[in-house]
């Protein structure tokens, strides 16, 4: 599209003379087309790319992000968490102000800042939120570039006038609202049920249907949303385990359809997203989800649901992980437009598709490559001969347009110096503890390219990096949870724009 746009007005520039005297007058013949070039230009996030790198937060409460995107000018949204006005002593925001009392209360917070040196343009407030360090609400755009915005309310919420059904009580709902990229807010609504767990994911399809996937236990009976129309189908839970209730809410913000996903055991939502015009979504469950056989009922074992968009049929349902492993969660999922990527952490290796072997009996991460139909294609492993990776951090993964190839970035433990595995491609000057890895993986057989290793920061800082996206080729963001040394409690939030 990008490319059709410029050959246009490529194609304009060299066939107008245009007249430069007054150019400012909307009568000169002129003027319109200046102004779309003008226009064009400026708005072109590739061309107006600037490196710069900036934090937010006070750097004394509980402050992280959970996620970013870049806007097509460049400018980048940011969502995440707070105890503290991102901005010190300012709690107003765009449409809602900070909720409670500064240094104690988490408010979620959006926040858009400037492509060209990181300046807040504004921040809004989306009241209180749930959290567990864990929990990472997403971003996602319609297709007008509007804000897709999700998470898990807690509290007695905000009502203004734009508000489609109100928060029933202090416990948790699930929000979700399609915010303009200026800050404010076009319509917003609470889906509420008092079995709302500590799960959500969310995504958003090219008809503008937003699809959330949550976790509910089974006190009150797995209890659907009564704001949406009634669920077409019964749970197969019991009052001791968990389900996955899935549904559309459309562009407007009512609701199309909700749906169980269940099994006769605990079933977890953890990844979704949308791609090839399918949603895919990832988590574990210990039981036979309807319509399937479990390997090893009892255990949690990994799966993926490739569903239809509209209706929300299942495409296909495949279980990952060794037979009698038991898996706490997944950590990501990936899909381009050939494969399917699932990240996950074990301690056991399975299949013969193995590229990249387990170091040894500790814990790994797990990239396991799928073709659209489901079909398992490599299974490498990333460690340590010498301890267990993170458990609980999620490194990020995406496909690199520089490279071609996968590219995921974690942070080595302190208890080890660099990974064992890929030590014959490693590269880098990264030194001391809590090193960050670089590790790049051809998607043709899943071997190891590269792993290169950068030095974190000084104490009494170190950096984790939860976030990476790509604008255009070789021009990337990073979002970084800051700590103080010694801490487990992120105090800042990081952004670092970098060309490379």
């Amino acid at each position: 599209m990008f490319r059709f746009l410029l050959a246009i007005f490529v194609f304009l520039l060299l066939s107008c003379k245009l007249n430069l005297n007054n150019p400012s007058d909307p009568k000169n013949e002129d003027f319109w087309v200046r102004t779309v070039l003008q226009s064009f230009l400026l708005n072109d996030g590739c061309r107006n790319f600037s490196a710069w790198e900036r934090r937010y937060g006070t750097g004394s409460y509980l402050t992280y992000g959970t996620d970013f995107l870049f806007l097509s000018n460049g400018d980048i949204i940011v969502v995440g968490f707070t105890e503290d006005p991102i901005i010190p002593g300012d709690t107003k925001g765009i449409t809602s102000d900070f909720q409670g009392t500064p240094g104690s209360t988490l408010n979620l917070f959006l926040l858009r800042l400037s492509r060209s040196n990181g300046d807040i343009m504004w921040v809004d407030y989306l009241g209180q939120g749930f959290s567990n360090l864990n929990f990472n609400p997403r971003l996602h755009q319609f297709t007008n570039g509007d804000l897709a915005i999700s998470f898990l309310a807690i509290g007695s919420g905000i009502s203004l006038p734009n508000m489609i059904s109100g928060k029933a009580d202090a416990n948790k709902s699930v929000y979700l609202g399609r915010h303009s990229t200026n800050g404010n807010r076009i319509w917003y609504t609470y889906l509420d049920s008092l079995d709302i767990d500590n799960y959500l994911v969310t995504t958003v399809d090219s008809f503008d249907q937003f699809h959330f996937f949550v976790t509910l236990v089974g006190t009150n009976g797995h209890a659907s949303f009564p704001e949406l129309p009634a669920v077409t189908n019964s749970s197969l839970g019991s009052t001791s385990d968990t389900d996955i209730l899935s549904g559309i809410v459309k562009g407007d913000g009512f609701g199309r359809y909700q749906t169980y996903i269940s099994s006769a055991n605990n079933d977890f939502a953890f990844n979704v997203t949308y791609a090839n015009g399918f949603v895919y979504l990832a988590g574990t469950t210990a039981g036979s989800i309807s319509g399937s056989t479990h390997p090893n009922p009892g255990t949690d074992r990994p799966f993926i649901i490739k569903l239809n968009v509209n209706t929300g049929n299942r495409e296909f349902l495949i279980y990952n992980g060794h037979s009698s492993a038991s898996y706490g969660d997944s950590r990501q999922l990936i899909v381009s437009q050939n494969a399917i990527l699932q990240l996950v952490t074990t301690n056991l290796s399975w299949s013969s598709l193995v590229r990249e072997p387990m170091q040894s009996d500790t814990e790994h991460y797990a990239f396991a490559q799928y073709d659209l139909i489901g079909n398992l294609q490599w299974l490498s492993f990333l460690g340590s001969d010498l301890g267990d990776i993170a458990i609980f951090e999620e490194p990020p993964t995406i496909f690199d347009l520089t490279t071609g190839l996968w590219r995921n970035r974690s942070r080595v433990p302190n208890t080890i110096s660099r990974y064992s595995s890929g030590s014959a491609v490693a590269t880098g000057e990264g030194s001391g503890t809590y090193q960050i890895a670089d590790v790049y993986i051809q998607p043709n057989n899943g071997t190891f390219e590269k792993i290169r290793y950068s030095s974190n920061l000084t104490s009494p800082t170190i950096k984790r990096t939860d976030q990476m996206k790509e604008l255009c080729t070789g021009k990337l963001g990073y979002m970084d949870r800051i700590y103080t040394t010694g801490s487990t409690t992120p105090t800042q939030l990081g952004i670092q724009t970098s060309l490379e």
